[in-house]
């Protein structure tokens, strides 16, 4: 996009703080807050840190509403403070460590994932692979947008291997077939 700040919605667990007896609570704690990122020329090393350090900055104010990050900001409603949305989840697999006898006459039905937000990308981590999983609404692609995020890793892995100084902003995010087609 040619912008050094870039700014989308996280998701965040909400149960980090939430109090004596949460634990015992039914239901979702989940809240999306926003989280800037700079894409200058800080080396890739920092960059991941300084992200660390700012996610780990947002889990103090993960039950703060929405309304009051607007309030907060610089940015006039009704304009969103972001349009899209990144969400790391560590998952496991479906009832691992539950026996059988407690399934009794229970049936998976399934489910489905809705969003407001034209973009959400989500990355699901299985602990020894990851996995991704985009909606978007038209014009954009999910396909292509995880193809971007799949090589921005990749990029951002050989960096930190190979040249953790290397500026940020300069990782190569296009995947070969996309920048043959939006040049060609």
């Amino acid at each position: 996009s040619g912008r050094e700040h870039i700014v989308f919605g996280t998701v965040l667990f909400g149960r980090m703080h939430a109090g004596a007896g949460a634990d015992r609570a039914m239901g979702l704690f989940m809240n999306t807050l926003p989280l800037r990122l700079d894409l200058d020329e800080t080396g890739v090393e920092e960059s991941v840190r300084i992200a660390h350090a700012r996610v780990a900055e947002l889990l103090s104010h993960e039950h703060a509403s929405l309304a009051l990050a607007q309030r907060c900001s610089d940015i006039a409603a009704p304009a969103p403070l972001f349009s899209a949305l990144l969400n790391y989840r560590h998952n496991t697999p479906p009832m691992a460590g539950v026996g059988t006898s407690e399934l009794s006459g229970m049936e998976w039905l399934g489910d489905e994932e809705r969003t407001n937000y034209p973009l959400t990308l989500s990355v699901d981590d299985f602990g020894q692979e990851l996995g991704l999983t985009a909606d978007a609404v038209e014009p954009i692609s999910a396909e292509r947008v995880c193809g971007y995020m799949q090589r921005a890793l990749e990029q951002l892995v050989d960096a930190l291997e190979q040249a953790p100084d290397r500026p940020v902003r300069e990782l190569d995010i296009l995947p070969a077939e996309e920048r043959s087609y939006l040049l060609e």
